[in-house]
């Protein structure tokens, strides 16, 4: 799907790092090229359980208790309740803003703030688009009926601030502990090798090559482990072969060495035991990568549609 995502997301964040943005379509992969996929549903509790645990949990490493970030997830609807698409990228975008995670997709790890926009939007919405950390609309009609959550994490800020200033009697404010710090991010390798990662709760593979080469590396079969596992528990599951390359060159031998990838990833998990009919290859929209550099371009990512 070519679209500029940066487009939505400076709707809501005016100033919004278009190399954040452009990181997290690439985390988004595959689920961007349809439609349905590259929205999220906050009316379907299903759906923001998934964009809690896949998303803020092993993304960006969060462990708040559900309740606190499921507060956080239907803010970000609160603030989207006009917008009648909600970008899965914008979504992204907002939650790693909020909770000061930017800098996992290479931006400025800015703290997070006690008020973001995401909770004043929310308090700001009338009742009737407010939803609860379930995905449940709130009770009652009227303005000035917040979220209780919210309300509770707003007022347990506020209390703590009050002890934490002192006052006659009172015993000495404990500091809290330290985040702990955010997992980090799969490194690209500099020229051949295997990543393994997770996309929308399903496992992933992105295979790197040399430069003109279509050669893979000994170490596929271990990285390619924990997909194997998921194609076993989940005998209708189907893989996505997609190859790409970096810009440089000719155009058209580009795209057949991007195509000579993908064939030989699809040949390799065969060979690994995967039946040749669950493997479909799929040329992307645009087999040269321009969105990244030349290392993270030659590529050929192995997706569960």
């Amino acid at each position: 799907m070519a679209e500029d995502w940066s487009i939505d997301v400076k709707k809501y964040v005016p100033d919004a790092d278009d190399a954040v943005i452009a990181a997290i379509v690439r985390y988004c992969g595959i689920a961007l090229r349809t439609r349905d996929a590259s929205l999220v549903a906050f009316s379907d509790p299903v759906e923001t359980g998934r964009v809690r645990d896949n998303y803020c949990r092993k993304k960006l490493a969060l462990t708040d208790p559900d309740e606190a970030i499921d507060a956080a997830i239907a803010a970000v609807g609160a603030r989207m309740a006009g917008d009648p698409t909600k970008n899965r990228v914008t979504v992204y975008y907002l939650l790693a803003e909020h909770y000061g995670k930017l800098g996992l997709f290479g931006g400025s790890d800015a703290p997070a703030a006690a008020v973001t926009p995401l909770f004043a939007a929310a308090m700001a919405a009338p009742a009737d688009t407010q939803r609860s950390a379930g995905g449940a609309i709130a009770a009652g009609g009227g303005k000035g009926q917040y979220v209780p959550i919210l309300l509770f994490l707003l007022a347990a800020i506020g209390l703590f601030g009050i002890i934490a200033k002192g006052h006659p009697g009172a015993a000495p404010a404990v500091a809290p502990a330290p985040a702990p710090a955010a997992a980090a991010a799969p490194a690209v390798p500099a020229g051949a090798g295997v990543v393994a990662a997770d996309q929308a709760g399903k496992p992933m593979l992105s295979v790197y090559f040399d430069t003109a080469k279509a050669d893979i590396t000994p170490d596929l079969p271990a990285a390619a482990a924990p997909l194997l596992a998921y194609l076993t528990a989940n005998p209708a599951a189907r893989l996505a072969v997609s190859g790409y390359n970096d810009p440089r060159g000719d155009a058209a031998m580009n795209a057949e060495l991007s195509k000579n990838r993908a064939k030989a990833v699809a040949a390799a998990l065969v060979t690994l035991g995967v039946a040749e009919a669950r493997i479909d290859l799929v040329k992307p929209a645009d087999t040269t990568d321009t969105t990244t550099d030349f290392t993270n371009a030659r590529r050929v990512d192995v997706t569960v549609p």
